[in-house]
């Protein structure tokens, strides 16, 4: 114990001299160590001021330009080529089917009044006059007099047999009475097949009544201002077939 004691005692005698020896020489200027020591100061606020200003200015062009710059030079969490998470990539727009050839546009079909068979034979001339031969509104041809009709009584045969299955007297001078027919008949022939008659100065039968090929069944009209003219220009018999050909279009 007493060899113990001694050896403490000796230790501390010995490091209160180096201390004491340590001091001397801080007393005189030495370097302890060969170390060198860095005072660091607080920063002035004007710099730090400053340096916030650069930061802000960066940290705004850099949004400017990432909003400026093509998507392949973005970051790779956004490139679809380059995303590192399943199911990233943006939606890809497919490419273009080729564009099939256009089909010929169909023939244009006559229209559905004209069409039927040409029953040859079938049908006489129903007036006398000038066929203009053009067809127009529902399979029509017009037989034009001139104004004839305002002193003569120019007859309307029926072009078949068959049954008057309406007549539409009217003593309206209006351009558009009877839906611009003025006075007209409705002849029903036994293979179902209707003609019309109008444009009429006066009708001389009547509905329900059968008339044979040939009966006189009106007089021309047309004449405008007349009673029954209706849309007309002058002294004509506006003949149209449903459901044959109008064998009378040039």
């Amino acid at each position: 114990m007493f060899l113990i004691f001694s050896l403490v005692l000796v230790a501390e005698i010995a490091g209160f001299a180096s201390f004491v020896g340590d001091a001397t020489r801080l007393n005189r200027g030495t370097i302890i160590g060969g170390e060198v020591t860095e005072i660091v100061s607080a920063p002035d606020n004007n710099i730090i001021s400053n340096e916030v200003s650069i930061l802000s200015a960066q940290a705004s062009n850099a949004d400017i330009d990432m909003e400026f710059t093509p998507y392949d030079e973005r970051d790779p969490l956004i490139i679809g080529q380059d995303s590192v998470f399943q199911n990233q990539n943006p939606a890809t727009v497919p490419t273009p089917e080729p564009s099939p050839t256009p089909k010929p546009l169909p023939k244009p079909k006559a229209p559905s009044y004209a069409a039927g068979p040409y029953l040859d034979g079938y049908f006489i001339f129903p007036t006398t006059g000038y066929n203009r031969g053009k067809l127009h509104g529902y399979n029509a041809v017009d037989i034009s007099r001139g104004s004839d009709c305002i002193d003569d009584n120019i007859p309307v045969y029926a072009a078949a047999s068959g049954v008057i299955s309406a007549a539409y007297p009217t003593q309206s001078t209006a351009r558009w009475a009877n839906s611009g027919y003025g006075n007209n008949i409705i002849l029903l022939h036994p293979n179902g097949v209707i003609t019309r008659y109008a444009h009429l100065k006066e009708i001389l039968i009547s509905a329900g009544q059968f008339v044979n090929q040939g009966s006189v069944i009106a007089y021309m009209g047309g004449y405008p201002g007349n009673p029954g003219s209706g849309n007309s220009t002058g002294c004509h018999l506006h003949f149209e077939i449903r459901g044959a050909q109008n064998p009378f279009v040039r």
